[in-house]
């Protein structure tokens, strides 16, 4: 592929620090809007429904769609560069994972570098290591984990120069410090319309967590197959960071939804089931636990007591929608500070910060909804799709786990 690091593609060297990781302090107020679909649907009508929450928030939007990337055996990367300088450096640096970056491309047409002040953006097809060398280079007898910790380490190592945003071997994220449509514009993503997707997140807005800014924060956060998106702030967020690195899994973004994101994979990838996860995150008040069995308080019991689990609870305002895998999650906190609200059929599932993202999208998409409804404070609810068929999950489904 022709370079065109020296070629006057990027009108600008680099974007300031400051810009990149930092932010400006006079970041216009707002809260974030959420929109998720799952099963069958057209991306079309789901972006044009998430508009509808535009004006929640004036800056940052992203779009993770799943399934886009499923029909090779490649990590797809895209990747941002705050200074065209350092591209090479870091792509040399990709590759002393023992990985093969066997194609790349650029993600923004040209004449939009002149529009838009924006990062360097461009996407990789990367070859992983054989498991033999990926056993010589860490304790870590699995490809996606080996490649999960070399993403984690990267956006920690390089969080002034560089972020890989997306880092899955299906699915992709697409996101930018603007709004919805400026972000529909960089990556043309109605080139997707007609893709095998079968999932999508859609976040409206940059975190409100200090330290990261325009570029660095923007959702959904995604590495490897999980993605999320989160409206409100979690005042747990330090004790949940704790847990996962006491489980040897490590922030990579630093926001304060992204432990939560990562807390549900690690409680799905074990077994736990979607009562449990519930009771783990949103922890009973005294006089709901009056009301439950003596079965039920013996395993909400062992579940709080447990290490780990203990610290990982959801405190502060707070809608988070997650996808792991094959199954989508989304919950609010136990005094239900932020909405959120649910709407599907037997064809397609939407999960929103709002009824009226809800609305629309069925309306878009012309299908008739079943059931439209708000769960309850700190409830979890959840579906899970293959080949665009969805379930819903019920309080004791816990997915496979291959021991």
């Amino acid at each position: 592929m022709e370079s065109y690091e020296n070629t006057g593609l990027y009108p600008q060297k680099e974007i300031s620090v400051r810009e990149f990781s930092g932010g400006p302090e006079d970041i216009p107020s707002g809260a974030c809007g959420l929109l998720a679909a799952v099963g069958d649907f057209k991306l079309s009508a789901l972006l044009k429904s998430a508009l509808c929450l535009q004006y929640r928030g004036r800056t940052g939007a992203g779009v993770t769609l799943k399934g886009i990337y499923k029909d090779h055996n490649f990590y797809v990367f895209h990747v941002m560069y705050r200074n065209q300088h350092k591209v090479n450096e870091l792509e040399n640096f990709i590759e002393s994972w023992g990985v093969h970056i066997v194609e790349s491309q650029e993600m923004v047409p040209r004449r939009l570098y002149y529009e838009y002040d924006i990062p360097i953006i461009k996407k990789y097809y990367v070859a992983p290591p054989t498991l033999d060398e990926i056993r010589y280079r860490e304790t870590i007898d699995d490809e996606y984990f080996y490649i999960l910790k070399q993403v984690t380490k990267f956006n920690k190592m390089f969080i002034k120069d560089a972020r890989i945003f997306s880092s899955s071997k299906e699915n992709g994220t697409f996101l930018t410090a603007f709004e919805l449509l400026d972000t529909m514009r960089i990556y043309d993503l109605e080139q997707f319309e007609d893709a095998d997707y079968e999932a999508c997140l859609i976040h409206l807005r940059w975190p409100t967590s200090s330290g990261r800014g325009l570029w660095w924060g923007p959702q959904p956060i995604s590495v490897g197959e999980i993605a999320g998106i989160h409206n409100g702030h979690l005042s747990s967020d330090k004790v949940n960071a704790i847990a996962l690195e006491q489980l040897g899994i490590h922030l990579h973004v630093g926001t304060d939804s992204e432990a939560i994101f990562l807390e549900v994979d690690y409680l799905l990838r074990n077994g736990y089931s979607i009562q449990d996860i519930e009771w783990i995150i949103s922890r009973k008040f005294p006089c709901e636990l009056e009301n439950m069995d003596e079965n039920e308080r013996r395993r909400f019991n062992e579940l709080i007591s447990d290490p780990y689990l203990k610290k990982m609870k959801m405190s502060g305002p707070a809608t988070s929608i997650v996808m792991s895998e094959d199954e989508i999650i989304g919950f609010t906190d136990r005094d239900h500070l932020r909405s959120f609200s649910i709407g599907y059929n037997d064809k397609t599932a939407f999960l929103a910060s709002e009824q009226r993202a809800i609305i629309s999208a069925a309306y878009f998409l012309q299908e008739e909804l079943d059931t439209i409804y708000d769960p309850d404070a700190g409830k979890v609810e959840g579906f899970s799709v293959k080949n665009k068929k969805i379930e819903k999950l019920n309080y004791g489904w816990k997915r496979d786990v291959q021991v």
